[in-house]
Protein backbone atom coordinates (compact mmCIF):
# COMPACT_ATOMS: atom_id res chain seq x y z
CA UNK A 1 0.00 0.00 0.00
CA UNK A 2 2.81 2.25 -0.27
CA UNK A 3 3.57 2.85 3.67
CA UNK A 4 6.91 3.73 4.90
CA UNK A 5 9.04 1.34 7.22
CA UNK A 6 7.57 2.80 10.69
CA UNK A 7 4.04 2.64 9.83
CA UNK A 8 4.49 -1.09 8.39
CA UNK A 9 5.97 -2.14 11.56
CA UNK A 10 3.01 0.10 13.33
CA UNK A 11 0.24 -2.22 10.92
CA UNK A 12 2.28 -5.20 11.71
CA UNK A 13 1.51 -5.45 15.62
CA UNK A 14 -2.02 -4.38 15.14
CA UNK A 15 -2.29 -7.48 12.69
CA UNK A 16 -0.39 -9.49 15.78
CA UNK A 17 -2.18 -8.03 18.48
CA UNK A 18 -5.75 -8.21 16.64
CA UNK A 19 -5.58 -12.01 16.71
CA UNK A 20 -3.90 -12.51 20.17
CA UNK A 21 -6.38 -10.01 21.75
CA UNK A 22 -9.84 -11.06 20.60
CA UNK A 23 -10.12 -14.68 21.41
CA UNK A 24 -9.06 -13.36 25.34
CA UNK A 25 -11.38 -10.70 24.99
CA UNK A 26 -14.23 -12.83 24.14
CA UNK A 27 -13.75 -14.98 26.75
CA UNK A 28 -13.53 -12.02 29.48
CA UNK A 29 -16.27 -9.66 27.87
CA UNK A 30 -19.09 -12.36 29.23
CA UNK A 31 -17.60 -11.98 32.98
CA UNK A 32 -17.35 -8.34 33.00
CA UNK A 33 -19.73 -6.49 35.37
CA UNK A 34 -21.47 -3.00 33.88
CA UNK A 35 -18.63 -1.05 35.42
CA UNK A 36 -15.77 -2.86 33.51
CA UNK A 37 -17.37 -3.29 30.47
CA UNK A 38 -18.18 0.22 30.03
CA UNK A 39 -14.33 0.75 31.32
CA UNK A 40 -13.30 -1.45 28.14
CA UNK A 41 -15.46 -0.57 25.45
CA UNK A 42 -15.81 3.09 23.83
CA UNK A 43 -18.82 3.53 21.39
CA UNK A 44 -19.62 5.91 18.54
CA UNK A 45 -22.67 5.56 16.34
CA UNK A 46 -24.96 3.54 18.66
CA UNK A 47 -27.54 6.62 17.96
CA UNK A 48 -28.05 4.86 14.05
CA UNK A 49 -29.35 1.34 16.19
CA UNK A 50 -31.68 3.20 18.48
CA UNK A 51 -33.46 5.72 15.39
CA UNK A 52 -34.04 2.23 13.57
CA UNK A 53 -34.89 -0.35 16.49
CA UNK A 54 -37.72 3.04 18.22
CA UNK A 55 -39.07 3.06 14.16
CA UNK A 56 -39.74 -0.93 14.45
CA UNK A 57 -37.19 -1.54 11.57
CA UNK A 58 -35.21 -4.38 11.00
CA UNK A 59 -31.32 -4.00 10.85
CA UNK A 60 -28.61 -5.83 9.32
CA UNK A 61 -25.33 -5.48 11.54
CA UNK A 62 -22.78 -5.99 8.78
CA UNK A 63 -19.30 -6.59 10.15
CA UNK A 64 -15.95 -7.77 8.25
CA UNK A 65 -12.92 -9.00 8.44
CA UNK A 66 -11.32 -5.88 10.38
CA UNK A 67 -10.11 -5.16 14.35
CA UNK A 68 -12.02 -7.82 16.49
CA UNK A 69 -15.21 -7.42 15.10
CA UNK A 70 -16.51 -10.80 16.70
CA UNK A 71 -17.03 -9.12 19.98
CA UNK A 72 -20.13 -7.02 18.73
CA UNK A 73 -22.49 -9.32 18.60
CA UNK A 74 -21.77 -9.85 22.19
CA UNK A 75 -21.09 -6.81 23.86
CA UNK A 76 -24.81 -5.40 21.99
CA UNK A 77 -26.52 -8.57 23.24
CA UNK A 78 -25.15 -7.78 26.96
CA UNK A 79 -27.59 -4.32 26.58
CA UNK A 80 -30.27 -6.27 26.44
CA UNK A 81 -30.65 -5.78 22.14
CA UNK A 82 -31.82 -9.43 20.77
CA UNK A 83 -29.22 -10.39 18.31
CA UNK A 84 -29.60 -13.04 15.84
CA UNK A 85 -25.82 -13.90 14.62
CA UNK A 86 -24.54 -15.79 11.40
CA UNK A 87 -21.71 -16.92 12.08
CA UNK A 88 -19.22 -19.72 10.57
CA UNK A 89 -18.38 -21.06 13.43
CA UNK A 90 -19.58 -20.32 16.67
CA UNK A 91 -16.73 -19.54 18.66
CA UNK A 92 -18.31 -18.74 21.98
CA UNK A 93 -19.58 -22.47 22.32
CA UNK A 94 -16.36 -24.14 21.08
CA UNK A 95 -14.79 -21.49 23.99
CA UNK A 96 -17.74 -22.90 26.28
CA UNK A 97 -18.32 -18.69 26.92
CA UNK A 98 -22.32 -18.63 28.01
CA UNK A 99 -24.07 -16.35 26.24
CA UNK A 100 -27.01 -14.42 27.20
CA UNK A 101 -30.11 -14.99 26.57
CA UNK A 102 -30.56 -12.33 24.00
CA UNK A 103 -27.77 -13.33 21.64
CA UNK A 104 -28.60 -16.62 19.38
CA UNK A 105 -25.92 -18.05 17.08
CA UNK A 106 -26.51 -19.88 13.69
CA UNK A 107 -23.24 -22.14 12.15
CA UNK A 108 -23.58 -20.71 8.05
CA UNK A 109 -20.39 -22.98 7.48
CA UNK A 110 -19.14 -23.08 4.38
CA UNK A 111 -22.38 -21.75 2.71
CA UNK A 112 -25.49 -19.41 3.21
CA UNK A 113 -27.62 -22.56 3.46
CA UNK A 114 -31.62 -21.95 2.83
CA UNK A 115 -32.53 -22.96 6.75
CA UNK A 116 -30.32 -20.07 7.87
CA UNK A 117 -31.93 -18.06 5.26
CA UNK A 118 -35.38 -18.53 6.42
CA UNK A 119 -34.07 -18.01 9.86
CA UNK A 120 -32.79 -14.51 9.28
CA UNK A 121 -35.45 -13.57 7.08
CA UNK A 122 -38.22 -14.26 9.86
CA UNK A 123 -36.09 -11.93 12.44
CA UNK A 124 -36.22 -9.71 10.02
CA UNK A 125 -39.49 -9.43 9.10
CA UNK A 126 -40.43 -9.36 12.67
CA UNK A 127 -38.52 -6.22 13.29
CA UNK A 128 -35.17 -7.74 14.33
CA UNK A 129 -31.38 -7.68 14.51
CA UNK A 130 -29.18 -9.58 12.70
CA UNK A 131 -25.79 -9.73 12.40
CA UNK A 132 -23.11 -11.45 10.04
CA UNK A 133 -20.14 -10.38 7.91
CA UNK A 134 -20.26 -8.98 4.96
CA UNK A 135 -16.95 -10.02 3.26
CA UNK A 136 -15.13 -12.86 2.74
CA UNK A 137 -11.57 -13.90 2.11
CA UNK A 138 -11.45 -16.25 -0.25
CA UNK A 139 -14.31 -17.23 -3.19
CA UNK A 140 -16.09 -19.88 -2.32
CA UNK A 141 -17.76 -22.02 -5.22
CA UNK A 142 -21.34 -22.78 -3.57
CA UNK A 143 -21.99 -18.99 -2.50
CA UNK A 144 -22.39 -16.29 -5.17
CA UNK A 145 -20.22 -12.95 -4.73
CA UNK A 146 -19.54 -9.44 -6.01
CA UNK A 147 -15.39 -8.74 -6.82
CA UNK A 148 -13.81 -5.98 -5.75
CA UNK A 149 -10.03 -5.06 -6.09
CA UNK A 150 -8.73 -3.00 -3.70
CA UNK A 151 -4.70 -2.20 -3.62
CA UNK A 152 -4.24 -4.75 -5.98
CA UNK A 153 -5.91 -7.83 -3.81
CA UNK A 154 -9.29 -8.98 -5.51
CA UNK A 155 -11.97 -9.15 -2.52
CA UNK A 156 -15.28 -10.97 -2.16
CA UNK A 157 -18.71 -10.17 -1.12
CA UNK A 158 -21.18 -12.45 -1.07
CA UNK A 159 -24.88 -11.60 -2.13
CA UNK A 160 -26.48 -12.81 0.95
CA UNK A 161 -26.15 -10.06 3.03
CA UNK A 162 -27.80 -7.68 0.21
CA UNK A 163 -30.32 -10.11 -0.45
CA UNK A 164 -31.33 -10.10 3.10
CA UNK A 165 -31.60 -6.61 3.29
CA UNK A 166 -33.51 -6.73 -0.08
CA UNK A 167 -35.94 -9.27 0.97
CA UNK A 168 -36.74 -7.90 4.70
CA UNK A 169 -36.72 -4.00 3.81
CA UNK A 170 -33.35 -4.24 6.52
CA UNK A 171 -31.02 -1.02 6.41
CA UNK A 172 -27.58 -2.34 6.59
CA UNK A 173 -25.57 -0.80 9.30
CA UNK A 174 -21.86 -1.09 8.78
CA UNK A 175 -19.73 -1.25 12.07
CA UNK A 176 -15.84 -1.64 13.03
CA UNK A 177 -14.37 -2.64 16.21
CA UNK A 178 -10.86 -2.09 16.94
CA UNK A 179 -7.86 -2.07 20.07
CA UNK A 180 -6.93 1.20 21.29
CA UNK A 181 -4.14 2.02 23.00
CA UNK A 182 -4.12 0.52 26.81
CA UNK A 183 -6.52 -2.49 25.85
CA UNK A 184 -9.36 -0.45 25.46
CA UNK A 185 -11.99 -1.72 21.95
CA UNK A 186 -13.80 1.57 20.24
CA UNK A 187 -17.12 0.22 18.20
CA UNK A 188 -17.74 2.81 15.32
CA UNK A 189 -21.32 2.22 14.04
CA UNK A 190 -22.02 3.68 10.48
CA UNK A 191 -25.17 5.26 8.88
CA UNK A 192 -27.67 3.15 7.59
CA UNK A 193 -27.13 2.01 4.13
CA UNK A 194 -30.62 1.28 3.09
CA UNK A 195 -32.17 -0.76 0.47
CA UNK A 196 -34.74 0.17 -1.78
CA UNK A 197 -38.24 -0.50 -1.01
CA UNK A 198 -39.38 -2.20 -2.63
CA UNK A 199 -36.79 -4.49 -4.58
CA UNK A 200 -37.22 -5.10 -8.29
CA UNK A 201 -38.61 -8.45 -9.19
CA UNK A 202 -36.39 -11.97 -8.06
CA UNK A 203 -33.87 -12.66 -11.36
CA UNK A 204 -34.23 -9.37 -12.75
CA UNK A 205 -31.66 -7.20 -14.12
CA UNK A 206 -32.86 -4.86 -11.94
CA UNK A 207 -32.19 -6.77 -8.65
CA UNK A 208 -28.94 -7.84 -9.97
CA UNK A 209 -28.08 -4.02 -10.06
CA UNK A 210 -29.48 -3.48 -6.57
CA UNK A 211 -27.64 -6.50 -4.88
CA UNK A 212 -24.46 -4.50 -6.27
CA UNK A 213 -25.04 -1.05 -5.63
CA UNK A 214 -25.58 -2.11 -2.24
CA UNK A 215 -22.35 -4.50 -1.77
CA UNK A 216 -20.73 -1.40 -3.53
CA UNK A 217 -21.72 0.89 -1.08
CA UNK A 218 -20.66 -1.58 2.00
CA UNK A 219 -17.67 -2.14 0.11
CA UNK A 220 -16.37 1.62 0.13
CA UNK A 221 -17.28 2.12 3.51
CA UNK A 222 -15.02 -0.81 4.53
CA UNK A 223 -12.15 0.10 2.22
CA UNK A 224 -12.01 3.56 4.06
CA UNK A 225 -11.63 2.04 6.86
CA UNK A 226 -9.22 0.00 5.54
CA UNK A 227 -6.96 2.28 4.52
CA UNK A 228 -6.73 4.66 7.74
CA UNK A 229 -5.23 1.83 9.76
CA UNK A 230 -4.26 -1.21 7.32
CA UNK A 231 -3.24 -3.82 10.02
CA UNK A 232 -6.53 -4.23 11.37
CA UNK A 233 -7.70 -6.02 8.07
CA UNK A 234 -7.31 -9.35 7.48
CA UNK A 235 -5.89 -10.19 4.44
CA UNK A 236 -6.05 -14.12 4.29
Amino acid sequence: MGLPPDRVDLESTRVYENGLFQTLLLARLARLSPEQEQQQFEVSGLEHLAVEQSAGRPVILGGSHFGVNRLFPLWLARRGVEVLSLEHQDQLAMMGVTKPATLKSVEIGTGFKAQATMLALRHLQSGGCLHLTGDRLKEKADQRSVQRTFHGITRQYPQGMANLALLGGAAILPYFSTLQPGGRVRIDIHPPLRPPIPPAPAGSAERESQIEDLIRRFAAVLEAQIEQTPGNQRWR
